[in-house]
């Protein structure tokens, strides 16, 4: 890091802003514009600062507003560091992962997983969390039979750097190296088709591999899903690979008596996976309350006002983030249908800290760029009230508007935990692999919604609905044009009692 990059002020930020790098830096750059006049313990006559008052110390208003800014930034390595334990050192559900191996899950996700990730009923997953540090891993994808197949490679800040697929490669078999941000040996020559240097020296890695959930299909499936590879290159290049045992990674800090232990996890994640050089200012200005890899105190050692700050940053912070992921972000929205974010999966490409944490990191755990999944997300019908089973629904497609891709679509429901629905029926989805899908004679295509199993003639067409609050996700896979240039108009939600 230069000392350039460690000294560019405000005022570098602001005009960036003004330039339009995005939103989410704009407002990032007038709270530290708020924080930095804080410090200077002056009051600017004749303005009146919103949501401050007199009664507090200005340590703790900045720590506050920093606070809630470094919480933003760094909330997806946080959440990341949880998932992680969880999943590796301290599992319990399904999910016993070992560091740099693939977890195969051979079936297709149901309503027992609470994960709140949005996992899809549409493929089957192998997972795995991949440490860098000590070398490269060789990584390979099967070619398969022509279905839907990918291994989707995020950092440690939830942002996509590169998939490993054969739909990206001519429909072939792929093999890659992939290297941490420090790694510079020599690379094998004429071994692998490509390399991807991760941006952190964690990966999270998540390869899916489409089922229509028959039983037959599905033993198709896990023998495409067993051909996933995964290995160090000194194990890859002797040919005698050594399958991992390991399961030790960074615990979180327990929240037991300790009102900052997010704060002091986010720190260790941070430190694990140090930012990229581009945010240094970012990163100075949490220094100065104590938070990220440029902090000039140590929490223990802040004063109580700053602490204090602290601490609501924290309880608004996630406040903010749920909101923000029960809204669908600030997208596109169409019969309240929420867009994703074209640069979903780029989100730190131009500075989009805030939507990199929700709904991307928030809401889902990670997000496909939209050349490889495009998706539409709802949580009111057509006249903006909250979807809740208690209601029957109906969404007509005109036939000009029956769902198209070049892999596969759905239609799932979802909790308000972002998890596939509860409900007294194992189905969670309509699709285009769905069995005698009816079509109407003038080739519209109508979705029921609803709690009760209806008629024969509408079951093929129905999703059960749960108790309580619910939202839907629309997903193209290999997405056609209309959809990732968000030029698709989706049919609202209708309460068939109101309509």
């Amino acid at each position: 890091m230069t000392k350039n990059e460690r000294h560019l002020g405000v005022e570098n930020i602001l005009r960036s802003s003004i330039k339009g790098l995005s939103k989410s830096l704009f407002v990032l750059s007038l709270i530290l514009c708020a924080a930095v006049c804080a410090s200077s313990e002056t009051t600017l006559p004749g303005k009146i600062s919103a949501g401050l008052t007199t009664d507090t110390d200005w340590r703790e208003d900045q720590a506050y507003f920093l606070g809630m800014q470094a919480y933003i930034y760094g909330y997806p390595a946080l959440r990341y560091t949880n998932d992680r334990y969880r999943m590796v050192e301290n599992a319990t559900g399904i999910l016993q992962i070992r560091v740099n191996d693939f977890f195969h899950v051979t079936r297709l996700a149901n309503s027992s997983d609470k994960y709140s990730a949005s996992n899809n009923n549409d493929t089957i997953y192998s997972l795995s969390w991949i440490d860098l540090s000590d070398e490269p891993m060789v990584i390979h994808a099967p070619q398969g039979d022509g279905r839907y197949i990918d291994i989707e490679l995020a950092e440690f800040y939830s942002d996509v750097f590169g998939y490993v697929s054969p739909h990206l490669h001519d429909g072939k078999a792929i093999t890659y190296l992939l290297v941490g941000p420090q790694w510079d040996g020599t690379i094998p020559e004429g071994q692998f088709d490509g390399v991807l240097r991760s941006p952190t020296p964690w990966v999270w890695a998540v390869a899916r591999v489409y089922s229509s959930g028959d039983d037959d299909d599905l033993v198709i499936a896990k023998k495409i899903q067993s051909e996933f590879a995964l290995a160090p290159l000194s194990q890859w290049q002797s040919g005698n690979i050594i399958p991992s045992t390991r399961r030790d990674v960074r615990d979180p800090f327990s929240d037991v008596n300790d009102p900052l232990a997010d704060f002091r996890t986010m720190n260790a994640a941070m430190n694990e996976n140090p930012p990229p050089p581009r945010d240094a200012a970012l990163i100075r200005q949490f220094g100065r309350i104590g938070l990220g890899p440029l902090a000039t105190v140590a929490l223990d050692d802040l004063d109580e006002n700053t602490r204090r700050g602290l601490q609501r940053a924290l309880l608004d912070g996630n406040i903010l983030l749920q909101k923000l992921a029960e809204a669908g972000g600030d997208t596109k929205v169409v019969n309240n249908w929420f867009y994703g974010d074209k640069n979903w999966g780029r989100m730190a490409e131009r500075g989009d800290f805030l939507g990199r944490a929700s709904p991307q990191a928030y809401a889902g755990g990670l997000e496909h760029w939209v050349e490889m999944a495009a998706k539409l997300r709802s949580f009111a019908d057509a006249d903006g009230e909250v979807l809740n089973g208690k209601n029957n629904y109906k969404i007509r497609f005109e036939k000009n508007q029956i769902p198209t891709a070049r892999a596969f679509w759905s239609i799932s429901v979802y909790d308000d935990k972002f998890n596939l629905a509860e409900t007294d029926w194992d189905k969670y989805l309509v699709s285009d692999a769905t069995e005698n899908l009816v079509y109407g004679q003038d080739g519209s295509l109508e979705i029921y919604l609803q709690q009760d199993q209806p008629e024969q003639a509408h079951r093929a067409n129905w999703i059960p609905l749960p108790k309580g609050d619910f939202n839907l996700f629309f997903r193209f896979y290999l997405p056609n044009q209309s959809m990732i240039d968000q030029t698709y108009v989706p049919p609202p939600v209708r309460n068939t009692a109101v309509n």
